[in-house]
């Protein structure tokens, strides 16, 4: 598909990957379900280098994200880069890479220079810019590492940018660029008031062999916390209040039925043996009278688990004698254990000074995850199943939740969020990674480089085969801006 006003009609409704392209067109494919983005040369009877620029026009706060599928020993790694112009002031940047094959951000004005670098990152495959306030700031990193800033630039004013990723093409050039995950977000706005606005939401697979995330839906509406069934058919999530199921073969959505209970958080939990979900619910409309209740996997009238509150789901041991959850007693967050039958006493798995969440049955049963701040920041934690032998297992800079582990017992999945969030927190529109961890131990890897944070992997979200990974993105979508 040749890149004209034709190229972009395959887009879904809610985004706008690219709104145009400068100079040179090539042949630009845009992948609907922004997974895969092929960008190749047209070949003539009079074959010419030149240089073409995909572009989104863009007015205050954005981020654009993009990962170079490539092979870095092509020379078609050296001829592509991230650009922006600021079309008011006549100023003109471009990722380039240096000698050494370190990243660098050539400004184009009435002179050419190179912007003072405040970190250098190898032949990165990962690159992202990002505009805060007049602020502009580029990043990069190697694929699987944590995103490193490269340089920065403020603006003289704030004004209308042409965004986007330029190409050099040679002679004859065969090759294609293949752009994967490229995602672009248009942040929360200055006054944005958690749990009363929201923004759009993407509801994201992951292959965690190939690294590769395709869109599978969009909506400006907030929608959280997709767990997988049993079957490997359909993805339950809720938004508003309300529990859905998203039919993978068909995209059709449909209302999952939980009787009386309307007032659903992004605590939800299929059973291991998947014919019962769990829920959390408000009851009676009272802040933090939150309590778990449980009903077959195709709807019904819920039973309730829970008497103490608030009470938060986070997991069913394998064996579905038991619900783990997260409890606030006496001002403090600890993890508790529960009969799935709603029969019996609860028992109190942690009790320290710190906050402890996210907690996870390995699928053995042997074991529990969770992720807890009593080591200082949030760090991902493993406990025996009755809460003794506690194991500290991450240890970097970042602040962990939710560790997941994966159908095999092989893989923790979890959420990251930079060190300059309150360690208690697990808010919403942040730039966060999902990470995996081997089971035994080793070095965390980014799989995913995303806005999001609270909804975006709150419950279990693998594939019941262990090759998915089920999650929500966030950026303004069909909504107005503030």
């Amino acid at each position: 598909m040749q890149a004209s006003a034709g190229s972009f009609e395959t887009q879904q409704s809610n985004t706008t990957i690219f709104d145009g392209v400068k100079g040179d067109p090539g042949d630009l494919t845009i992948d609907p379900n922004q997974t895969l983005h092929l960008w190749k040369g047209i070949q003539s009877a009079a074959p010419h280098p030149g240089t073409g620029f995909a572009y989104r026009k863009l007015y205050g706060d954005f981020i654009l994200t993009v990962q170079l599928r490539s092979q870095k020993n092509t020379d078609q790694f050296y001829n592509f880069g991230l650009q922006i112009e600021a079309l008011d002031s006549e100023l003109l940047f471009k990722t380039k890479f240096d000698s050494y094959s370190n990243l660098s951000v050539e400004l184009h004005g009435s002179k050419k220079i190179q912007l003072n670098r405040e970190g250098f990152v190898k032949n990165p495959d990962i690159f992202q810019v990002e505009q805060v306030g007049s602020e502009l700031i580029f990043s990069a990193a190697n694929c699987g590492k944590p995103l490193k800033v490269v340089a920065r630039y403020t603006l003289p004013k704030l004004q209308n940018l042409q965004v986007g990723v330029y190409r050099d093409f040679a002679a004859n050039d065969k090759n294609p660029l293949e752009l994967k995950n490229l995602r672009w977000v248009i942040p929360a706005w200055k006054n944005f008031i958690p749990y009363y606005h929201y923004l759009g939401s993407r509801l994201e697979i992951l292959d965690v062999v190939t690294g590769e995330r395709k869109v599978i839906y969009e909506t400006a509406a907030g929608i959280e916390a997709p767990n997988w069934t049993s079957d490997g058919d359909t993805i339950i999530y809720n938004s508003s209040g309300r529990v859905y199921k998203l039919y993978l073969p068909t995209k059709k959505i449909s209302l999952f039925n939980t009787g009386f209970e309307v007032k659903n958080n992004n605590d939800h939990i299929v059973s291991f043996k998947g014919k019962t979900l769990g829920i959390t619910h408000m009851d009676k409309d009272i802040i933090d009278n939150w309590s778990i209740y449980k009903l077959p996997i195709n709807g019904g009238e819920p039973q309730r688990l829970t008497f103490k509150t608030p009470s938060y789901l986070h997991g069913w041991s394998p064996d579905g004698r038991y619900i783990l959850y997260t409890s606030r007693r006496n001002g403090q967050f600890e993890i508790y254990r529960a009969n799935a039958d709603g029969s019996g006493e609860e028992l109190q798995l942690t009790n320290n000074d710190s906050m402890d969440d996210g907690s996870e049955y390995t699928p053995d049963g042997k074991y529990i995850y969770f992720n807890s701040t009593r080591s200082g920041a949030m760090r991902l934690w493993r406990m025996d199943a009755d809460g003794k032998n506690p194991k500290q297992i991450t240890h970097d800079n970042f602040n962990d939740w939710f560790p997941h582990i994966s159908p095999d017992g092989k893989h923790i999945l979890f959420l990251s969020y930079l060190p300059d969030v309150d360690p208690i927190l697990h808010p919403y529109y942040k730039q966060v990674y999902l990470r995996m961890l081997p089971i035994g131990g080793g070095e965390a890897k980014v799989v995913a480089y995303l806005y999001g944070g609270q909804g975006t992997i709150n419950v279990p979200s693998w594939s019941p085969d262990g090759r998915y990974v089920a999650f929500v993105s966030n950026s303004q979508l069909g909504a107005e801006k503030h």
